[in-house]
């Protein structure tokens, strides 16, 4: 028996299962943030995305960039969201498809609405497309500048590229 695991357990059984209701100002800060992160998306983060997905273009990897605005249907705390979609490694033009697969890699900014934060996420191939490996870092609004924005990225490709 683990009885830190056990101790954990029984707090958490002690805590009332009814949330406490957000404040007027919360909700409506809540509401508001996907359209800023779209705001702070196209002025900052796609221009970066655009010219990474160039630059890779003209090394011979294979690249593109993915704005979602809005999905109907799905949880609203991860939508909108950015992507770069690129392959780890040099690749044909007629050889893209691969790239949305688990052999592609990928670097993204989702609007988590809930947490009214911005998730930065690398995800590469690993182990011949078996499985994928996934580095988070979470972000205010407020932090994502073009140079931080550039910096993700750009140790993202540098994190899965390696020459």
């Amino acid at each position: 028996m683990n009885s830190e695991l056990e101790a954990y357990f029984a707090a958490a059984r002690s805590v009332p299962s009814n949330p406490p209701q957000d404040s007027e100002a919360r909700l409506k800060e809540r509401a508001e943030f996907p359209g800023r992160f779209l705001e702070r998306v196209d002025m900052v983060v796609k221009p970066v995305m655009d010219s990474t997905a160039e630059t890779l273009l003209r090394h011979g990897y294979g690249a593109t960039v993915e704005m979602i605005r809005e999905q109907s249907g799905s949880d609203p705390n991860t939508f909108p969201y950015i992507i770069l979609h690129f392959s780890p490694e040099r690749c044909s033009v007629s050889d893209l498809g691969y790239i949305y697969t688990l052999e592609g890699a990928s670097v993204s900014f989702i609007c988590r609405r809930n947490e009214l934060r911005i998730e930065a996420v690398t995800a590469y191939p690993a182990a011949r497309g078996l499985e994928r490996r996934v580095s988070f870092s979470v972000l205010t609004l407020a932090e994502l500048g073009s140079d931080r924005a550039s910096r993700i990225v750009t140790d993202g490709v540098k994190q899965i590229i390696r020459l």
